[in-house]
């Protein structure tokens, strides 16, 4: 499992267009996509579990890290961005202008990491013709973050998991003022999402290694399993991987060693901002489970750990039909991509064997929860033999003192620290501490993007911030230039995409360009060459000629 992975900006290189591609209408031709990265994220620190303890049971020991991920274009690249129209501060303007955000945030237990799609946003100053970038920015971070923590921790079970719920913005305060901006509805938006996982399911490994188990689900509450596949994929991937209605909670309570038979509260995650954990405590209120509320029912019906209303995983969805967020005709759907990890058939069955756990342990996973060979829930559990530890010999050398959580030394020197933050500004990664992070995701939603001057000086403005807070000199961005060949035109929805927590795209006409055809005398004339070919229902009358 020691093999090297490609970085961020490579990654997202290969993923955007490189060809130049043609406006629709207007002949013009355009460069490949060029723009700048900007990465952010946090170290893992303990947080509030994910998941409610079952009766009798410790709360999951749980970790969290935040990435923030932005991409920003020059001014000149904008929609309506010509050079002649800029303002001088535009001209001079070194740091572009944000045009696509996604947050995604990490938890991490004993046995499941999970990636929360938290929000995400564009601005709509991102030029309107396809292949999305928006698409290609989104699903290429979520695809890259998979892979760092699979080469993390091979022993795990990964889940990625968002929501999708339309709004016209999200990160981007005053970018639904802007015309150029398109939001999708509930239900565009839904399909969307799909579209941007569904590369996931063509997850593999190294040649080398076993094909993982990936699957993809979707729940939208009020919907039968038969509606629900109008909203899926039709790819056919290979190795039995595709998209199923409902969801994979029973599962992953499994995995985490909770029985199907525990309270709901135990299966269900509660993540930021998710209209099902709303619910959640809503339900918590009546029968006094919340925090800091008064006891209302007996102790041993509250020590039970379940609601009145709701007394399985079925109920709950079709109660959340009911809710305000899926009722008055607004669809939510929630979308799960499972990551199982690999069965090693040379190794009895067992997760990637000795080799890929003595690997997850030398990387210091958070808390300390792989450095001793535990069995997994499904496996009888049984009193570990404690190893006796061979008395230290030889001479003892002394070590520097280590920042709590950081990477530089008390000692280190000023060149060093500088090297440091300048190797982090090369590749457009920062690690911030979680109180710099928040600061920084505070600036940028009291912020105004309504138009591309605003737009511009208040991406000058976050950018700055950030700077600051970690004492960097200069910007840390990296450019990316588009690499990937253009595809075929029917296979991509086209258009730019404007999400938040997913927000929505708009198809347009899938690249096709309608060239303008000469006329001679009045008379329209075609190419002898050129060969059109009309649609179906399309019927195209005799121009008609003047009488003499």
């Amino acid at each position: 499992m020691n093999r090297t992975t490609t970085s961020l900006a490579e990654d997202l290189a290969a993923a955007l267009p490189a060809q130049s591609t043609t406006t629709s209408g207007s002949g013009i031709s355009l460069p490949a996509f060029e723009g700048k990265v900007r990465y952010i994220h946090t170290p893992p620190k303990p947080c509030d579990p994910l998941y409610s303890p079952p009766p009798g049971h410790e709360p999951e020991r749980t970790r969290l890290s935040s990435h923030f991920l932005v991409f920003s274009v020059s001014a000149s690249h904008t929609v309506g961005g010509a050079v002649d129209d800029l303002s001088p501060y535009l001209k001079q303007q070194e740091e572009g202008v944000l045009g696509i955000a996604i947050e995604v945030l990490v938890y991490t237990t004993r046995y499941l990491t999970t990636l929360f799609v938290s929000k995400a946003d564009t601005t709509g100053h991102i030029p309107n013709h396809p292949p999305s970038r928006t698409k290609a920015v989104c699903g290429t971070f979520i695809k890259w973050l998979v892979k760092q923590e699979r080469h993390r921790h091979p022993t795990r079970k990964l889940v990625i998991s968002l929501f999708a719920r339309a709004q016209s913005q999200y990160l981007f305060p005053g970018s639904a003022e802007h015309s150029a901006k398109h939001i999708l509805d509930d239900r565009q938006l839904i399909k969307w999402w799909a579209t941007v996982l569904d590369p996931l399911l063509a997850l593999h490994n190294h040649p080398s290694d076993p094909v993982p188990d990936v699957q993809g689900y979707l729940t939208i509450p009020g919907y039968d399993p038969q509606e629900l596949k109008t909203y899926l994929p039709r790819t056919t991937h290979t190795h039995a991987r595709s998209w199923n209605p409902g969801h994979p909670l029973a599962d992953l309570a499994e995995t985490r060693g909770v029985p199907p038979t525990a309270p709901p509260r135990s299966l269900l995650p509660r993540f930021p901002d998710d209209p099902k954990a709303r619910f959640m405590q809503d339900l918590d209120d009546e029968v006094g489970l919340a925090e800091d509320a008064p006891v209302t029912v007996s102790p041993s019906k509250r020590k039970s750990g379940r609601w009145d209303s709701v007394r399985d995983l079925a109920r709950f969805w079709e109660a959340m039909e009911f809710r305000q967020e899926c009722a008055s005709g607004r669809v939510v759907g929630f979308l799960w991509v499972v990551v199982s990890p690999v069965a090693n058939p040379g190794n009895g069955g067992e997760l990637e064997g000795k080799a890929g756990l003595s690997q997850a342990s030398s990387q210091g996973l958070p808390g300390g929860l792989e450095r001793e060979s535990t069995p997994t829930p499904s496996q009888p559990s049984c009193s570990p033999k404690k190893r006796r530890r061979k008395p230290l010999t030889g001479p003892i050398i002394p070590r520097q003192p280590r920042l709590k959580g950081g990477s530089s030394s008390l000692t280190a020197t000023s060149t060093e620290l500088n090297g440091m933050l300048t190797s982090a500004a090369a590749s457009g990664d920062l690690l911030l501490t979680q109180e710099g992070y928040d600061k920084a995701m505070y600036t940028l939603l009291h912020l105004d993007f309504a138009n591309l001057d605003v737009a511009a000086r208040s991406t000058s403005k976050w950018v700055a911030e950030v700077v600051g807070i970690c004492g960097l000199v200069g910007d840390w961005g990296v450019v990316v230039v588009g690499m990937a060949e253009a595809g075929v035109r029917g296979k991509d929805p086209g258009g730019v995409v404007d999400v938040g927590n997913g927000q929505g795209a708009v198809n347009d006409l899938g690249g096709m360009v309608r060239k303008k055809r000469k006329v001679v005398n009045e008379v329209e004339v075609v190419k002898p060459a050129a060969v059109n070919v009309l649609g179906e229902g399309v019927v195209r009358k005799k121009p008609k000629t003047a009488l003499s």
